[in-house]
């Protein structure tokens, strides 16, 4: 048991999000689209202050995003854990058509 009472009511799916260092910041990842939707979502969340990361397959390999732009595929979109919860609503309500 855990003295500290927010700590036993952790969300749950929270728990279970990839997470990684970016600087000395804790990312964890929103999700993964086609690099359109992604771009469009990306400039969505940072027109509200929220510092998006963008992660191709190439990433791992050490090469800059720059270099890779005409890459259509898949990508990973990371945000700050603090600032996962309103991201989320942010693209749900996008999603919904709703103004945010």
């Amino acid at each position: 048991m855990n003295d500290h009472p927010d700590m036993d009511e952790q969300d749950p799916v929270q728990n279970t999000l990839p997470r990684r260092l970016i600087g000395e910041v804790a990312y964890v990842l929103l999700l993964s689209a086609p690099r359109m939707i992604a771009e469009g979502i990306k400039a969505r969340l940072e027109q509200r202050r929220i510092p998006v990361y963008l992660e191709t397959p190439f990433t791992s390999f050490g090469l800059p995003e720059a270099y890779l732009g005409t890459y259509t595929g898949d990508v990973s979109l990371w945000v700050p854990e603090v600032l996962h919860e309103e991201a989320v609503l942010i693209v749900e309500r996008d999603h919904q058509g709703e103004p945010s």
